[in-house]
């Protein structure tokens, strides 16, 4: 069997009846069982669409806060940058919606469930928590680093410290759900 994409893991389970489930908004909400492959190959584009155009929308606006990091215009230009990005996403998660709607009108609901416990247990799985802490905290200190060269960047360093500090966070529940799976923590 091929391996699995990590968008496909995420949004898709094998049902207790061989059905596939997916599961749009993600494993801990509501799965619809799909009928055939052809629904599941539709199912994966609309969701690697999803991914693409999200990374798309970052991409546009880490260009759009670049000028801002010579510390000139503060807060409110930072603000103004980020209007015409995240109207973009809007527009996107809105569509996602409007085509996840139409498409399960078509698909039974699932009784597959995935506890938040399972979901931490597969995700120690595919992530090694050691590396994912290192990243957190090199994310922290590179933050705090670009702060000092330019402290008119204070936000962008804050925001960095932020995502760090919810690596770190995110690596110890990894790690926590490894343990008790007892699995080897890496």
């Amino acid at each position: 069997m091929p391996e699995q994409r990590p968008i496909d893991r995420a949004l898709f389970r094998e049902g207790e009846d061989g059905s596939t489930v997916f599961f749009p908004w993600g494993l801990g909400h509501r799965g619809y069982r799909l009928p055939d492959d052809a629904a599941r190959q539709r199912a994966s584009r609309a969701a690697s669409w999803l991914l693409a155009s999200v990374l798309a929308i970052a991409t546009w606006t880490a260009h759009a806060l670049q000028p801002l990091l010579g510390g000139e215009g503060g807060f409110g230009a930072a603000l103004e940058a980020l209007a015409a990005p995240a109207a973009a996403l809007v527009l996107v998660l809105v569509a996602y919606a409007v085509w996840v709607s139409r498409f399960v009108e078509r698909c039974h609901e699932s009784d597959l469930r995935m506890s938040p416990e399972e979901r931490l247990r597969e995700a120690a799985e595919i992530a090694e928590p050691g590396k994912l802490a290192v990243a957190g905290a090199a994310t922290c200190g590179l933050s705090g680093l670009l702060v000092w060269l330019e402290p008119g960047a204070w936000w962008l360093g804050a925001l960095g410290v932020a995502v760090g500090v919810g690596l770190v966070w995110w690596s110890m529940l990894l790690r926590r759900a490894a343990a008790e799976s007892g699995r080897p923590v890496r």
